[in-house]
């Protein structure tokens, strides 16, 4: 079980500077005031708004999104600092901070901590997602603005998004949600669709195997004649490796011998350029002197601009140019040579091969190893067909004892909600709940106090059977029931009852009363 206790809250004005404590039990806290109208809801509603609850009204003047919240609070051993200022969430453990942006991550911390997972179903996507704080403090609070016109559905805003709320809610404290019994019927649906596609995968591999085996002819050979067929076979994969291997090489320096001769052949036609326009230069060379104009010899001239020594280097490097292309052209004419003689080795070795007398034994030898990985296939599939088979097996299993369980559950606690909504019914001298099944949440046809008398009823019911039921423990608070007039005996009934089934619950509790109904209770063992 984890259970979340609140010890103290501090609530801080920062922007006039006003700030106030207030420290709670363990079990029992009374909030009290001489008159109405001085806080009392607010400082409830603050404690689950710090919580992360979306709280659908507070009272006027109460600027909640200017004031800073500070929760302090244990999670079973755990001690801890929740902090909320407006949608910002800070929690302090020891030396470390956690800082959380919105409601969506700080509830996922939260359930984390308590090690809870409720997911719940969005009306909009009709897909599970992990619940925010609203939904998990819905059966805890009981507001005095909205709890007492509605049944647990208009307190905390944000719920409605579920589908099935609060009922899907108090199921999963319950434990008695169907949503267990779902997963597993989720999970034998995968199984039966795994175990049809396997059973049609072998199916296919039989037909495979039969047409394989009938087309072929294949006879089956012994140990001895398969071995000789296997070494045969493994000389013939050898020899024609060995060939291709020596063509791969060849191949690789014919492609390489003509990416140089392209580069070549390249250069070539580049110098070949050159020498057409350093002739042309010689044509538009005027021989006479830029500086002081005197004519000068055409030798002189050439000196001047070098260009004998540039056509003389450049003529030497079409020279050593051509004679790599010959060189190359040759070595490539040498490896086309070679390789075809690998070709003509390589298809001579291939008709040898087939003409030896037990070429048809190695064909039937490959047809033998076909069959005999699809025989492996086969068995493979069907183990796993069998595993499969056994896993849907205890899934179903399991599903028959879950749904035991739940119903043996579930009828514990509509006898259990019988008895305490009789006992309370009969306390407060209401009979409109005869009819009102567990976990029905529509609304109470009632007006005025027989309406809070019934609502109350059902608030004290529910309370004791989450506090003894739900493996996840939060503070539970109920805001002052008294919204119409009301008459001294139907009050002191209704006082006692919060005395004898709230108060005295083993949860922490939080219930908020203006002194003079304080007689009312047995205040010894409550924080008032």
């Amino acid at each position: 079980m984890s259970r979340l206790v609140i010890k103290s809250i501090v609530i801080v004005d920062h922007l006039n500077k006003l700030a106030n404590k207030f420290n709670f039990s363990e079990k029992s806290n009374i909030i009290t005031s001489q008159e109405n109208e001085v806080g009392k809801s607010s400082l409830l509603k603050s404690i689950y708004y710090t919580l992360g609850a979306q709280i659908k009204t507070f009272p006027n003047g109460w600027k909640y999104k200017n004031y800073i919240f500070q929760l302090t609070c244990k999670i079973d051993e755990r001690e801890m600092i929740i902090q909320r200022y407006n949608k910002v969430f800070l929690v302090k453990e020891n030396k470390d901070i956690k800082s959380f942006a919105s409601e969506k991550d700080f509830s996922k911390w939260f359930q984390k901590a308590m090690e809870m997972q409720m997911r719940l179903t969005t009306k909009n996507s009709n897909k599970l997602s992990l619940a925010y704080n609203g939904a998990i403090l819905t059966p805890f609070y009981v507001d005095q603005d909205k709890s007492w016109s509605s049944f647990y559905k208009e307190a905390i805003d944000g719920v409605a998004m579920y589908k099935s709320h609060p009922k899907s809610i108090f199921e999963y404290y319950f434990n008695i949600s169907s949503r267990a019994i779902q997963d597993l019927e989720e999970e034998k649906n995968k199984f039966e669709i795994k175990k049809t596609e396997i059973h049609n995968q072998i199916q296919q591999l039989t037909g495979v195997y039969e047409s394989y085996s009938t087309t072929k002819d294949i006879s089956s050979g012994g140990p001895e004649e398969l071995e000789n067929l296997q070494v045969e076979l493994s000389n013939y994969v050898e020899i024609t490796n060995e060939l291709r291997q020596h063509i791969s090489k060849i191949s690789k320096k014919i492609s390489y011998s003509k990416e140089k001769l392209d580069i070549y052949y390249h250069d070539l036609d580049e110098l070949k350029k050159l020498l057409s326009m350093t002739k042309k230069r010689y044509k538009e060379v005027e021989f006479e002197c830029t500086y002081c104009h005197s004519i000068l010899t055409r030798e002189q001239s050439l000196m001047r601009l070098e260009l004998s020594d540039n056509e003389f280097e450049v003529r030497q490097r079409k020279s050593e140019l051509e004679q790599k292309i010959r060189d190359e052209n040759k070595k490539f004419d040498e490896l086309i040579n070679s390789i075809d003689e690998l070709k003509a080795d390589f298809d001579e070795k291939n008709r040898k091969i087939a003409n030896l007398k037990n070429a048809e034994g190695i064909n039937d030898y490959v047809n033998q190893k076909v069959l005999m990985e699809l025989q492996g296939l086969l068995s493979k599939y069907e183990l796993e067909k069998s595993y499969i088979e056994n896993k849907l097996k205890e899934t179903m299993k399991q599903i028959k004892v879950e749904r035991a369980l739940l119903k043996a559950r579930r009828n514990e606690l509509d006898k259990e909600y019988e008895f305490l909504k009789n006992d309370l019914s009969v306390q407060l001298g209401d009979s409109s709940l005869v009819d009102k099944k567990f976990l029905d949440f529509s609304k109470i046809n009632e007006t005025g106090t027989a309406m809070n008398k019934a609502l109350l009823i059902l608030y004290l019911t529910y309370s004791k059977l989450i506090s003894k039921y739900s493996d996840f423990q939060f503070p539970i608070s109920i805001d002052s029931f008294i919204k119409n007039e009301i008459s001294d005996t139907n009050e002191e009934k209704m006082f006692l009852s919060v005395q004898r089934n709230f108060i005295s619950l083993d949860s922490q509790t939080f219930f908020s009363v203006i002194e003079k109904n304080l007689k009312y209770f047995d205040d010894k063992n409550s924080n008032v």
